[in-house]
């Protein structure tokens, strides 16, 4: 079976996000800024009032928005990419972009950033998220990503893709995402799917 062939497996009956009331809670953030120019200009001269750090303990999982200081992170689907032995490449494994050996897997997390904040931007980066493996949730600090650090304008929202090579032995996953005004990261189960419970993001509807 070719990596494309399993990629196309897992990949199959994924339950599809309900981003809903996250989009309509955008839609309305991106219309209050612009209809309110003159109340933006003041908040920047006095200090722009900022929501209360959410505090929800989870359990998190896949395909939950999961509520942040500056907005929500979700990751929307992960595919596992078992590595391919000499004989599946013809025996040709030098020179070969981004290869996986046989032992390893590589876990490709599809993840979501979105700034709610009325009138600050929000600097991201690929390094605020790690892979932790097996029971002792063991870091895998090195990761590959389709985005390179930034800052999400309020209202916006960016997408790109993770990835991280682990060893093939089944262990358990979790993906950390270091969130900058949480004392402690918040951690998703990568084979659990989650549900966002309503009002996780009432705080920030009271900025205006």
């Amino acid at each position: 079976m070719t990596a494309h062939q399993m990629e196309a497996r897992l990949s199959a009956g994924r339950p599809a996000v309900n981003r809903l009331p996250l989009v309509a809670l955008v839609l309305s953030v991106v219309a209050l800024a612009a209809a309110g120019v003159k109340i933006g200009v003041g908040l920047i001269e006095r200090g722009a009032p900022e929501p209360a750090v959410p505090q929800l303990k989870g359990p998190f999982g896949v395909s939950q928005d999961i509520p942040t200081s500056f907005g929500a992170v979700a990751i929307d689907n992960v595919e596992k990419v078992n590595g391919l032995t000499a004989k599946a490449l013809s025996g040709v494994t030098h020179g070969i972009s981004n290869y996986v050996p046989p032992n390893k897997v590589q876990v490709q997390a599809s993840v979501t950033l979105t700034n709610l904040l009325e009138a600050k931007s929000q600097a991201y980066s690929p390094t605020q998220f790690r892979l932790l493996v097996g029971k002792r949730r063991k870091p895998q600090k090195e990761v590959r990503a389709s985005f390179r650090a930034g800052r999400l304008q309020p209202g916006a929202s960016m997408s790109g893709q993770l990835k991280f090579i682990v060893p093939r032995n089944g262990s358990k996953l979790w993906l950390e995402f270091t969130d900058p005004k949480r004392s402690t990261p918040v951690v998703i189960d990568l084979g659990k799917t989650g549900r966002t419970p309503e009002g996780a993001f009432d705080g920030f509807h009271k900025q205006h």
